[in-house]
């Protein structure tokens, strides 16, 4: 299962990104990481806060990362854990300029009885030309947080008017929170990512068809 661990990084350690992935490149071997594989790690513009994003085969092994690498490294001032329900990920529109693209990560707050409905029309809305949707997943992670999906947009401006208009007025939204992405590292090859791709969309995406700054998700 896709997880993602978010990291409170301690003030004054915004070296902590690049410390993280240089250690994993060191440790990725050890058979601890065997079914719990890092894909990518990102880090949100306006803070200093980091997340990875993992594929989790053995939930009971994942205290041994945190004892034995994450909770080691200077910086690291607390840990949570995001399990994604039912991802899903899109093409991404004809009409998207990756170059002049920034990657945003929304969560919403949604009335309990109206999250499937919620989840169905961002999976409907994903799919079409005009939105540039290219993740989605539920989490049930807390009482604020029930879904969460990656979008491109030009800047902050643009893709908070797009929250507001396309999702924050469809019934059960209660509310939303963006995030823009500073920066990211793959932390496997693009094969493989496509291959975690296509496990969730069943295959049906080449490879010259997946864009890895695009097609991250995150939080």
């Amino acid at each position: 299962m896709m997880t993602i661990v978010m990291i409170d990084v301690e003030a004054g350690k915004e070296d902590l990104f690049e410390r993280l992935f240089e250690e994993y490149k060191e440790l990725k071997h050890w058979p601890l990481f065997k079914k719990i594989k890092l894909l990518y790690l990102d880090r949100c513009y306006t803070h200093s806060d980091i997340n990875m994003m993992f594929e989790v085969e053995d939930y009971e092994q994942l205290p041994r990362v945190f004892y034995e690498f994450l909770l080691k490294m200077d910086g690291v001032w607390d840990l949570q854990i995001i399990q994604l329900f039912t991802p899903n990920f899109f093409k991404i529109p004809k009409n998207v300029d990756l170059k002049s693209s920034g990657r945003f990560t929304v969560t919403l707050d949604v009335k309990p009885e109206k999250t499937e409905s919620v989840f169905k029309y961002l999976r409907d809305l994903a799919a079409t030309e005009e939105a540039a949707i290219t993740f989605l997943a539920n989490t049930f992670y807390s009482y604020e947080n029930d879904i969460i999906f990656t979008v491109l947009a030009p800047d902050i401006k643009s893709a908070g008017k797009f929250v507001d208009e396309k999702i924050r007025t469809v019934d059960g939204v209660i509310d939303s929170v963006i995030w823009e992405i500073e920066k990211w590292k793959f932390a496997i090859s693009h094969k493989e990512w496509v291959k975690y791709i296509n496990h969730y969309r069943k295959g049906d995406l080449e490879e010259e068809d997946v864009f890895d700054d695009a097609f991250i998700c995150g939080c």
